[in-house]
């Protein structure tokens, strides 16, 4: 997929790997639709990015979600790329999960960008192109204390991902997943919490992570070449207990 005079979407444009995503894909060329909450923080961006739309968006709020999509088409006539980016993290031993907040996060990263791949696909295919990318997380493939219920959401993901992939390719729409490791943005201290945490899983000093333009070098990469899975590290492939699809199959 090329990536100069397409139409990319990028939820959670706001900040962090969101917002260097959208600030290197109209960088090369690309008509950047940036949906977050904060129209405020999107007017500011829309103003430093010729062509782009700002679209106020809650991921979890569905309808607003399926909005975001046909305000898009109705703007430009088309949208060539999905970049489900929004999320948050929750931490919580088993014992402490609240079940509203699960459900809240779970929406969020989960529910939300199923619904946004749904409202893309039927204008993808007719176009017979399209890319969807799903930001994941590294830790969708480690066995973290007290972030059980943050990994399973982006297990759950995972999934989604890998399967969507195989269903659309005969449609065009090419499915893939960048993981993430430990970045340099607000995640940590944006995340949800139930209860103290233990000293052993004090916040995790994310200012020493990855750059967040690092993150949007490879969901870049993600759109053009079009493989399954992009890891930020090579570590984190041995992380994982399951057969990569991408590196087994060539799926």
């Amino acid at each position: 997929m090329k990536i100069e005079n397409s139409v990319i979407i990028v939820t959670g444009a706001s900040s962090g790997i969101g917002l260097s995503s959208a600030r290197l894909l109209a960088k090369k060329g690309a008509r950047v639709v940036l949906a977050a909450r904060s129209m405020q923080h999107l007017e500011e961006l829309s103003g430093e990015l010729p062509g782009s739309l700002a679209l106020a968006t809650d991921m979890t709020h569905l309808d607003a979600v399926r909005a975001m999509v046909a305000k898009t088409v109705d703007h430009y006539g088309r949208v060539d790329v999905l970049v489900n980016n929004a999320g948050r993290g929750y931490e919580a031993s088993l014992e402490g999960i609240e079940p509203t907040i699960f459900e809240e996060i779970f929406r969020l990263n989960v529910v939300g960008p199923v619904v946004a791949m749904q409202a893309v696909i039927p204008h993808m295919r007719a176009q017979r192109s399209g890319a969807i990318v799903n930001i994941n997380s590294g830790t969708a493939l480690m066995k973290i204390p007290r972030l059980s219920a943050y990994s399973a959401t982006k297990r759950a993901l995972v999934g989604i991902s890998l399967t969507a992939r195989v269903e659309l390719e005969q449609d065009g729409i090419v499915v893939s997943q960048v993981y993430p490791g430990l970045t340099a943005t607000n995640f940590g201290e944006n995340r949800a919490t139930s209860g103290p945490p233990r000293p052993e899983t004090q916040r995790h000093d994310f200012a020493g992570g990855d750059s967040p333009d690092y993150i949007a070098e490879l969901i870049a990469r993600a759109i053009v070449e079009g493989e399954a899975e992009y890891f930020a590290h090579e570590r984190m492939v041995e992380m994982d207990n399951r057969t990569l699809v991408s590196h087994a199959s060539g799926v």
